[in-house]
């Protein structure tokens, strides 16, 4: 069995938390390339826009203060996810506070 690329392996999470969000009623865009975010959440009233890191993958400082004045213009909640011990981590970029999945439909 090969590895998986980097790739492969963050193109995995942005679906799996595709799904998810989809499964607390929100239309899921994947966005090509990744540019300017992954996925952009639609629920009447409330837009999510979600950053995805998988593996080794970071965030810098750098990235982050874009995915913060992103989401003010947008007026969207900016969300971090992170998979770590095959789980999907979901984290408000803007407060830092973790966000259960259970909860995806409160957003």
């Amino acid at each position: 069995m090969t590895a998986l690329s980097n790739y492969e392996v963050g193109r995995r999470l942005e679906y799996r938390v595709r799904d998810l969000f989809r499964k607390s009623g929100f239309f899921v865009i994947r966005a090509a390339q990744s540019k300017p975010i992954d996925l952009v959440c639609l629920r009447p009233g409330r837009s999510v826009l979600v950053e995805c890191k998988a593996g080794s993958s970071f965030l810098g400082r750098e990235r982050k203060r874009e995915l913060l004045d992103l989401a003010r213009q947008a007026g969207a909640v900016i969300v971090l996810a992170r998979r770590k011990h095959r789980k999907v981590e979901l984290t408000n970029l803007e407060d830092g506070r973790s966000l259960g999945l259970e909860n995806l439909s409160e957003l």
